[in-house]
């Protein structure tokens, strides 16, 4: 009889058992649902790190109920990467780069987590961007090395980013690493040339002329005509039309008694002088005397002389006209 009873009351038990699962699946699926409307609203209110919190809480306790919580986990799995993004925006408007730095990199890693590609599309563009920013940061601050690591790390993320090569051979410069200087200088110029960014490339040039030809002009000085020929010849890879360079080619190459060479740069400098008048002209008419003059051809020394007797050359080219050479 016992046993009779105990046969009848199963079928209860599980009865009982059953509706208390299911009403604590329809709990857990409605808190899900509860939390993931929370979350909507967030959004909408532009509260992003709530939202977030929100998302992640609502796929915790719908990733536990199976096929029926998949909407809602698929569902918060798609707001999240962008809603880090937004936060790193909003971060980079305030100035507030490191901080955005890092939200873009969660972007990045949810992004590639719950498959939104254009997420980390974006996200992966904009943070070399961000370390360039704070190498110019630095510049300013005159941080030279610390401005150079920033740069690099721009330049790591993404090497077909001109503008981090052209702050690499800014800090670079400024350290007095002109090789490196000129790699990256080099290497800008390329990109930002093949990209149609005619701006940088020609800020890149300008520059790059200027630092070299400042520099080789500066070697004259101490009669470093090695070092003067090195700066002098790079300058002219960023500027080959600029006079100036080629009259402290032919100092240099006089210098160094590189006659031919000094009557080539000179000869140079005078075919771009076309159009300036004859003071311009004599520095480049008075190096062409001192090379033949070295070469020992004194009547076309005598020649170039005559010719650079004009200006602050007046004097010199006089007494070589006069008193070396004893030209008639």
């Amino acid at each position: 009889m016992k046993f009779t009873i105990l046969n009848k009351m199963k079928p209860l038990a599980t009865l009982i058992l059953t509706i208390f699962t299911l009403s604590a699946f329809a709990q857990d699926i409605n808190q899900a649902g509860e939390v993931y409307n929370e979350a909507n609203q967030a959004v909408k209110a532009g509260s992003f790190e709530t939202a977030i919190q929100k998302y992640d809480e609502s796929i915790k306790i719908a990733s536990q109920l199976g096929a029926e919580g998949e909407q809602i986990v698929s569902g918060a799995k798609t707001q999240i990467p962008s809603l880090y993004y937004k936060i790193g925006a909003a971060a980079y408007k305030a100035k507030k780069i490191d901080e955005a730095i890092g939200e873009f990199e969660n972007a990045i890693k949810y992004g590639n987590d719950y498959g939104d590609a254009e997420t980390v599309k974006k996200s992966e563009k904009i943070i070399p961007k961000l370390y360039y920013s704070k190498g110019n940061a630095l510049y300013k601050e005159k941080k030279y090395d610390e401005a150079l690591a920033e740069y690099k790390l721009s330049n790591q993320l993404n090497p077909n980013y001109s503008r981090a090569l052209w702050g690499m051979g800014l800090a670079y410069g400024k350290l007095k690493n002109f090789d490196e200087m000129d790699n990256a200088f080099d290497a800008a110029m390329k990109i930002a040339e093949a990209e149609g960014d005619p701006k940088m490339a020609i800020k890149i040039k300008s520059k790059g002329k200027k630092v070299f030809q400042a520099e080789g002009a500066g070697k004259l000085q101490t009669q470093a005509w090695d070092d003067a020929l090195k700066y002098l010849n790079t300058s002219l890879k960023y500027d080959d039309s600029d006079k100036d360079t080629y009259y402290y080619l032919a100092l240099a190459n006089n210098g160094k008694k590189n006659w031919d060479e000094a009557l080539k740069v000179s000869q140079k400098g005078l075919d771009l002088s076309k159009d300036e008048n004859a003071e311009y002209k004599a520095k480049f008419y008075y190096e062409m005397g001192n090379a033949y003059k070295g070469k020992d051809m004194n009547d076309k020394a005598c020649e170039a002389y005559a010719n650079a007797s004009h200006g602050r050359f007046v004097e010199s080219a006089n007494y070589e006209l006069k008193t070396v050479l004893k030209c008639n």
